[in-house]
């Protein structure tokens, strides 16, 4: 194929919606769709996800971009995945046996115990760089399975992430890539293989860890079955792929030691390129597509989420007079937060709708709104959103010197970067420079860069997405912003922790 015909195909399965997005050698996106789905919540603090959504949402939008956006298929030349973090238990059919157990997921206290006694804490530590938690990491989610549905755990072949899903559904292989292996408690942070000592110790059958890969390893070809099921063309290769937030950090440009990124999606993520772990129980640690280079993150777990239930609840008050501005109602939210003034007039919002992972690692934290006063309207709560995650991502950077000391614009990539007032709210809270990405959808660009680099596309490099960065407006901070949100962070301090012996 010449530069000009080859296609390459990023797919993210997020934890609201998948994308699929086709790309030129050049980053430019010809081709483009998402299907959005719910979250499953059986019971209050548990969250699930439908497996067959993601791979129902994989072929609607790749039937979209073959069939209306007149995208051919045998043009592309490789396939990366990322995703969300969720954990499936599959049969030898790759079916799954129960549904995705979501990182928002609350359930697993009595198993996070346990293995405090039987595996610990300091073991878990010294192995995977990071700690032991319910809901951010998949062990104690397999140890709930175990203990409370045996006869599913028994019918179970492997265990799955949703990347390492699809991978199954296209190629008939099970996999899982090391990236994303780094948040199981179940890996070995340096060698990227399983840990059989900590398998061994939480009763783990070592027979459900499906095969390792590096991100840019080729797990199989698409099967004919596939080809048919979804369009694409059989034997097209399909790499490993890679865990959402390192592949999102890559897109975003940040591949060398000292770059920081930051991505706000459903969730919101802070990440650090490093040539060591840090061994701190705050932050996460996971390894990069590169050897000698890990990515160190904190993550908010209610990020763009918090927008979106906003939206759900409370968007038809607004629904008509976007629909007359010729909006969507993101956009109108967008135009109504510009109209109001930085700190929002004394309005705080805590994004702990499910909880918080960093810094606070708090389970029981729940979202606030605090401050309201008559006068406070529709805008003033879209900002407030917008705000309190920034706010919550300055706490994040907090407790990462080595990212506070970065003096570099910071990329931002997600959906936040459609939203130019909330880039600038980022740029004034964290008081840096905010590179607000031309692509937004980093996830997928960085599939687009593993994908080339998996089958040896040497037009695409691994500081393709810096490049990009490099081309994208920068907002400054302004200074009398920053200056209240001085003070707006002391007090969103202050409400957690004069509110969280409530929750």
């Amino acid at each position: 194929m010449t530069q000009n015909e080859t296609l390459l195909l990023g797919i993210d399965i997020g934890t609201t919606g998948t994308k699929c997005a086709i790309y030129d050698l050049k980053g430019e996106l010809v081709a483009h769709a998402y299907q959005e789905y719910s979250m499953i919540h059986p019971q209050p603090s548990w969250t699930e996800q439908d497996p067959h959504r993601w791979w129902n949402a994989v072929q609607t939008n790749l039937h979209n971009c073959f069939e209306q956006q007149g995208i051919d298929s045998s043009r592309i030349a490789s396939i990366g995945l990322s995703c969300t973090n969720a954990m499936t238990l599959v049969d030898e059919a790759g079916e799954p046996v129960y549904n995705a157990i979501g990182h928002h997921d609350k359930r697993a206290d009595p198993q996070v115990a346990w293995l405090r006694e039987r595996v610990g804490e300091d073991l878990v530590l010294r192995v995977t760089a990071n700690k032991l938690d319910k809901g951010s990491f998949c062990l104690p989610s397999l140890r709930w399975l175990i203990d409370n549905r045996p006869e599913l755990v028994a019918r179970a072949y492997k265990m799955l992430m949703p990347s390492g899903y699809i991978i199954q559904k296209l190629t008939g292989k099970f996999s899982m890539n090391r990236p994303r292996m780094s948040l199981t408690s179940l890996s070995d942070i340096r060698t990227g293989e399983w840990s059989r000592e900590i398998a061994k110790k939480a009763e783990i059958p070592f027979s459900l860890l499906p095969t390792p890969y590096d991100p840019c390893d080729i797990v199989g070809g698409v099967t004919e079955e596939a080809a048919h099921i979804t369009g694409l063309k059989a034997g097209t290769p399909v790499s490993a792929g890679c865990l959402d937030s390192v592949v999102a950090t890559l897109g975003a440009g940040a591949v060398q030691e000292g770059d920081v990124a930051l991505t706000i999606g459903s969730s919101g993520r802070i990440c650090y390129i490093g040539s060591e772990p840090i061994y701190d129980k705050r932050l996460l640690n996971c390894r990069s597509p590169y050897q000698g280079l890990y990515t160190i993150l904190q993550t908010t777990d209610n990020a763009g989420i918090s927008l979106r239930w906003f939206r759900d609840v409370f968007g038809d008050a607004v629904q008509q007079k976007a629909e007359a501005a010729g909006l969507s109602v993101y956009d109108y939210m967008n135009t109504l937060a510009e109209k109001v003034p930085a700190g929002c007039n004394g309005l705080v919002y805590l994004p702990y709708l499910a909880g918080e992972k960093s810094p606070i690692w708090d389970s029981d934290a729940r979202g606030v709104f605090f401050g309201m006063s008559l006068s406070t309207d529709y805008g003033a709560f879209v900002r407030a959103i917008m705000e309190g995650v920034a706010l919550s991502m300055r706490d994040c950077m907090e407790i990462m010197p080595a990212a506070k000391k970065s003096i570099s614009p910071i990329p931002l990539g997600g959906g936040a970067a459609n939203s130019r007032v909330w880039c600038q709210i980022f740029a004034d809270v964290l008081n840096r420079p905010i590179v607000r990405l031309k692509s937004g959808e980093t996830e997928t660009l960085g599939d687009f860069i593993i994908a080339a680099e998996s089958v040896g596309l040497t037009d695409v490099t691994r500081d393709f997405g810096k490049k990009l960065a490099a081309e994208s407006e920068v907002l400054y901070p302004d200074s009398a912003a920053a200056s209240v949100y001085d003070k707006a962070y002391q007090k969103y301090k202050a409400v957690y922790q004069n509110t969280k012996t409530l929750f």
